[in-house]
């Protein structure tokens, strides 16, 4: 399992400004809540000294036995939960750990999901249409794809992925459905590809599945409201001081972040037209990134995956 071929290929994104900004003590304990093939977490352990941990979250069980193998020469300095980051406060209760010195969520897919998982989390590969994270869930996106409403497909698709031709595409798929049952990446792609028909000469431009297939991985993982959950339980647990640090790759996940910081940096969170503060809510953070931290080109060159990455942090005061 060591030294696979999704290892090689797995490049962590701003691996560098994650161990720059996440450090503020060499004996702290440290949460990577989307451990992934540990790639992050192995370099944050190698800047901490033999007192630092680093406990890390993974709701798939492949991935923590993938990484258990690469960072294993770690021994307890690193433990590893088998579940999702929106539930920290339990696990660390679970551990006898009230408070960390630093938080990290890197929200994107991890290689093996793209490359190995055979979940159809890529339209680049003939896969069956599951794309759960946590296999232990019921609904896949064939159920979803051949069970739910042209009307709840349309909304997934402009909701989850900004998808410009949702209804269009939705009522394709409801039509589809009636003669074939869409079972594989590869039919959903042709679908999506039929109603955005020819396209002129592109280079820029992504790839016309890209967004259906965002919506509706971020639709049965439930990936927003799970973001908002885990990131309200990691501001609670930081001691002073510490930090969170959040790599999203879509504006549904960048806007959330910008926007729960920005809560918890202000004393008072009353609607405007309430003259005399009511909610008694007292700033937590201070956001340490005015504007988003976004990869070199460097980067972006070596590793096509991380363009899109935007890095917020915040301190906890």
């Amino acid at each position: 399992m060591e030294n696979s071929e999704e290892e090689q290929k797995h490049v962590p994104v701003l691996l560098k400004e994650v161990v720059e900004n996440i450090i503020t003590k060499k004996d702290g304990i440290y949460i990577d809540g989307t451990l992934g093939l540990g790639g992050h977490t192995q370099k944050i352990l190698e800047n901490l000294d033999k007192k630092g941990r680093v406990v890390g979250f993974d709701k798939d069980v492949e991935n923590l036995e993938r990484a258990k193998q690469k960072l294993k020469q770690y021994g307890n300095q690193l433990i590893f939960i088998n579940n999702g980051f929106e539930h920290l406060k339990a696990e660390l209760e679970e551990l006898k750990i009230e408070k960390v010195s630093g938080v990290l969520l890197d929200l994107g897919l991890s290689s093996p999901h793209l490359e190995s998982s055979g979940r159809g989390f890529s339209f680049q590969k003939d896969e069956p249409l599951d794309m759960r994270f946590d296999l232990n869930q019921k609904t896949t996106a064939e159920v979803v794809l051949n069970q739910f409403s042209e009307h709840k497909l349309a909304e997934i698709f402009k909701e989850y992925g900004e998808e410009r031709f949702a209804k269009k595409i939705a009522s394709k798929i409801v039509h589809e459905r009636r003669t074939t049952r869409i079972t594989h990446t590869s039919q959903l792609v042709e679908i999506i590809e039929k109603v955005y028909g020819p396209k002129s000469p592109k280079k820029k431009r992504i790839h016309p599945a890209t967004r259906v297939f965002q919506a509706l991985r971020i639709f049965i993982n439930d990936e927003i409201d799970v973001l908002k959950r885990g990131l309200e339980q990691a501001i609670e647990i930081l001691e002073e001081g510490g930090r969170v640090v959040v790599i999203s790759y879509h504006s549904l996940e960048d806007r959330m972040v910008k926007r729960l910081f920005k809560q918890e940096a202000k004393d008072c969170i009353c609607p405007p037209e309430i003259i005399v503060c009511q909610c008694e809510h007292k700033a937590k953070l201070k956001i340490v990134t005015k504007k988003p931290i976004v990869p070199t080109e460097e980067e972006i060159n070596e590793n096509p995956r991380s363009r899109s990455a935007k890095m917020r942090v915040a301190e906890r005061i």
